[in-house]
C-alpha cells in the first residue's frame, strides 16, 4: 500500500533553527495536522551529541569548538557523538513509525537501507557493522544514524557524508567508537558530487523502503497549517 508523505528540501540550515522545525512538524504530526515527513539539508559546521554522551566524547572542551568556529549541541537523540557540516545530507523522519514497523531496531535498517541503495547508485558498496549502527564503506563509516522515538513517532534521524570535509570527526569520538575512520562520497570517488542528486536518491529509495508517495512542499505552507500542538509526551525510547 503506497501512502502519501511531505518531502521539505532545504539547503544549509543552522542546527538549532532544524531542530526546533523538527519539533514543530513533531508536534503537528502527534496531533494529526499533517503527513508523516521527511526533511532533507545540511547544516553548518556543528558537533551534536546524543542523550548517552559521555566526557570521553570529547578531544577538547565545548569552549575549544566554539572559538574554532564550530557550533556544539547537546540533544535528546539516541547515539553519541557525531559531526555535521556542509556536503553532509542529513534526513530527518517525522513518522509515526508503527505505520511502516512496530520494530525500533528494523527502522534503523531501514534508515541504512536508504543509504545502501543510494551508496550503490554511487557504484559504491556499503554494508552494516556488527553491533553498531550506520553504513560502512571498506571498514570507514560513511552514513549514521541517531533517533528518538516519542509517543510513537520519530524525531531526527540519518546523515550520509557525500562532499564535506571529514576531518572535524578527529575531534571528536565519533559514535563512541575508538580509531574509527570516516570517508565520504567525495573522498571515494575523487570527484564532487551533486548533493542536488544525492537528495533525489536519498528521497526515491525513502520512497521505495518506506512505501510512501512524497510530494515536495514548502516549509511557509506548513507554518500555516500550525496551530499549535501538545507537548512532547514522557513516553520515549532512544535509539542509539
Amino acid at each position: 500500500m503506497i501512502r502519501n508523505g511531505l518531502l521539505f528540501q532545504l539547503d544549509v540550515v543552522e542546527y538549532g533553527d532544524a531542530w526546533e522545525l523538527q519539533k514543530m512538524l513533531f508536534e503537528t504530526r502527534i496531533s494529526d495536522k499533517i503527513e508523516d515527513c521527511l526533511i532533507l539539508l545540511q547544516h553548518p559546521p556543528t558537533f551534536t551529541f546524543g542523550r548517552r554522551y559521555k566526557e570521553d566524547n570529547l578531544v577538547s572542551n565545548r569552549e575549544y569548538y566554539e572559538r574554532n568556529g564550530f557550533a556544539v549541541y547537546k540533544t535528546d537523540r539516541g547515539g553519541l557523538a557525531t559531526y555535521h557540516g556542509p556536503g553532509q545530507v542529513i534526513g530527518y523522519p517525522i513518522i509515526r513509525m508503527s505505520t511502516y514497523t512496530n520494530d525500533y531496531y528494523q527502522y534503523l535498517r531501514m534508515l541504512e537501507e536508504v543509504m545502501i541503495r543510494t551508496l550503490s547508485g554511487c557504484n559504491i558498496t556499503a554494508e552494516r557493522k556488527e553491533g553498531y549502527t550506520g553504513v560502512w564503506v571498506n571498514g570507514a563509516k560513511i552514513g549514521f544514524v541517531g533517533v528518538r522515538i516519542a509517543c510513537g513517532y520519530t524525531i531526527h534521524g540519518f546523515s550520509l557524508n557525500v562532499n564535506n570535509d571529514v576531518s572535524p570527526f578527529q575531534f571528536i569520538t565519533p559514535c563512541g567508537i575508538q580509531g574509527v575512520r570516516v570517508t565520504s562520497l567525495q573522498k571515494l570517488l575523487k570527484k564532487n558530487i551533486s548533493i542536488k542528486e544525492i537528495c533525489r536518491e536519498l528521497a526515491d529509495h525513502y520512497s521505495d523502503i518506506f512505501q510512501v508517495q512524497l510530494v515536495s512542499i514548502g516549509i511557509n505552507a506548513i507554518i500555516q497549517r500550525f496551530r499549535g500542538g501538545e507537548k512532547f509526551c514522557n513516553a520515549t525510547r532512544d535509539i542509539a
